[in-house]
């Protein structure tokens, strides 16, 4: 397989940072620390190990820094710690750009002619691979589309990922080569739908599609230098977007996505803090999946990436109704007998165990919930959980049930949300209202649980949704329900409190002396101009411990 280009390549060692030989002070700027107090500086000094040396008034800063300093003119720009993100996928996300791109809700014809497309693309090695079909729409258009894919590549395994992360569309090859021509497999978090004489019809769901990446994506040298590359090229996106400090929660380690990453630490090119989730197949022993994750967990808070993350699938999705709930979903959808409440990946028992012993062997937890009865099995389960590992968090919560909203603050759990425009606009509350009827008045909880006394985190699911984060702070702030007070209650969920869900408030989160100066620099305060303005606000630069990996305005130029 082609590698892409690593954009980053040229970037300076973190790990090993050869810094200043004097300090470097940033003046006449609007530093909002987001310190305890939520208090304002005017300049702060970085000594040179890339750590804020001092904070407060610029001519006591400049005095601590004495002559010699490197001194950077802000000119009233605003600084703020750097932003963190506790759920992204960032080596899928590079790997994506080159599955060929498919129109979700294209006609027949259409969908065969990318494929026909797709089938000469060289840069996808020995599978046909794809993305962006919806699996509702390419139904309706033909009750059993692995004919169209067995038709136009009858011998070359092909699969098509879906538009939400929760399916795929495959031929015969692929079926078989994962063994779900098999009826006895379709079960433990693979969703197989099945056509005439019950066979696959071709589409696979949850569990099952990463199963299919996992063929298709072997750990093999040309493969992990893909993977490589494309996580450089996601980190250049993420530094763009002010981003320092990331989660991602992919995990796929049968693929080897771990070792890219230890990799980029050790060659000095990685502009990224991470603490990074291994999957749990519900497929898999436990047993067996734990003992190869403890070889792989690591967890020393000196280095850039940890890997010290478990991430549970608990249920599906809503707008698929595998997300599991307390109550059936809507009548009209005409579910099946038995899947009206949806669905889940684990047994309770097995999820509990689960829970259990990764929490006692020190990883983190971190739920992938959409339902209610999802968030409560969650909930549940850390409540079993060691609780020295955590803070565990909840991810997606589309729903949550009220009487659970006080359980979050008493377990210490983190609720993980991610509200770009799509998931709070109006027609997605009309298309989730088919599925969830009036519960969608409770759709993504953020306002009420904050007023619970939860810990919120707003990330991004990226490259599944949107990525910057002064999107996200103004559609949080601007959403009629359930939203945010104010732009510093989201500017903390996307500062402090992921410093806290990461386990690394100590050292990140907030400008303070003593703590790296991982900031990010925007062209406006965001808290002096008005709310509609705040996503059209340039982001300037974002430095990782002291070190400029992004500088579009040119103030760290040599």
């Amino acid at each position: 397989m082609k590698t892409l280009c690593a954009v980053a390549a040229g970037l300076a060692g973190l790990a090993a940072s050869a810094a200043w030989a004097e300090k470097l002070v940033l003046t006449n700027g609007a530093i909002y620390t987001v310190d305890e107090a939520r208090s304002w500086a005017e300049a702060l000094s970085i000594d040179e190990d890339g750590k804020i040396a001092a904070v407060g008034r610029e001519t006591e800063v400049l005095a601590a820094a004495g002559e010699g300093a490197e001194i950077v003119d802000l000119g009233g720009r605003m600084v703020l710690p750097g932003f963190q993100d506790t759920h992204l996928h960032a080596v899928e996300a590079g790997m994506n750009a080159v599955l060929c791109p498919f129109e979700p809700f294209d006609t027949l014809a259409g969908y065969k002619a990318t494929v026909r497309d797709c089938a000469g693309n060289d840069e996808t090695g020995a599978w046909v691979l794809g993305a962006g079909v919806n699996m509702v729409n390419l139904l309706e258009l033909h009750p059993n589309p692995v004919e169209v894919l067995d038709e136009l590549s009858p011998g070359r395994p092909v699969m098509i990922l879906d538009d939400i992360g929760h399916g795929a569309w495959a031929n015969s090859s692929a079926l078989q080569a994962a063994g779900y021509d098999k009826a006895e497999d379709a079960a433990n978090g693979n969703i197989i739908l099945r056509g005439p004489g019950g066979r696959p019809n071709g589409v696979v769901l949850e569990n099952a599609p990463h199963n299919l990446r996992t063929l298709a994506f072997p750990p093999t040298q040309d493969n992990l230098e893909f993977a490589y590359d494309s996580l450089l090229n996601a980190a250049v996106e993420l530094n763009a977007n002010g981003i320092t400090s990331v989660s991602d929660a992919g995990g796929y380690w049968p693929q080897g996505h771990h070792e890219v990453w230890d990799r980029a630490e050790e060659a000095g090119e990685l502009t990224l803090r991470a603490s990074n989730a291994f999957y749990i197949y519900p497929d898999r022993p436990l047993e067996e999946q734990l003992s190869e994750l403890k070889a792989l967990y690591h967890n020393d808070t000196d280095r850039l990436v940890r890997f010290n993350v478990a991430k549970i699938y608990v249920d599906g999705i809503l707008s698929q109704a595998t997300g599991a709930l307390l109550t059936p979903y809507e009548r009209g959808l005409d579910l099946p007998e038995g899947e009206e409440y949806g669905y889940l990946y684990f047994e309770k028992e097995a999820l509990m165990r689960a829970a259990q012993e990764l929490s006692a062997a020190g990883f983190q937890l971190h739920f992938h919930v959409t339902g209610d009865h999802g968030a409560r099995l969650a909930l549940d389960a850390i409540a079993l959980a060691a609780p020295e590992a955590g803070p565990h968090r909840l991810t997606h919560l589309y729903l949550a049930d009220p009487a659970d909203y006080p359980r979050f603050a008493e377990l210490g759990a983190i609720a993980d949300l991610q509200l770009a425009p799509s998931a709070v606009s109006k027609e997605y509350e009309a298309l989730m209202a088919e599925y969830i009827g009036d519960r969608t008045d409770l759709l993504l909880p953020a306002g009420a649980l904050l007023e619970a006394g939860t810990t919120v985190t707003l990330s991004s699911d990226w490259d599944a949704d949107e990525l910057n984060p002064l999107i996200k702070i103004e559609t949080a702030v601007s959403r009629e329900r359930n939203g945010f007070p104010d732009v510093a209650t989201a500017i903390e969920a996307m500062t402090i409190n992921p410093a806290i869900a990461l386990r690394h408030a100590d050292r990140t989160g907030s400008i303070e002396a003593g703590k790296f100066a991982d900031l990010v620099i925007l062209s406006e305060n965001i808290l002096e101009i008005p709310l509609e303005s705040i996503s059209g606000v340039s982001i300037d630069a974002t430095l990782l411990q002291g070190e400029a990996v992004f500088d579009d305005a040119g103030l760290f130029a040599e």
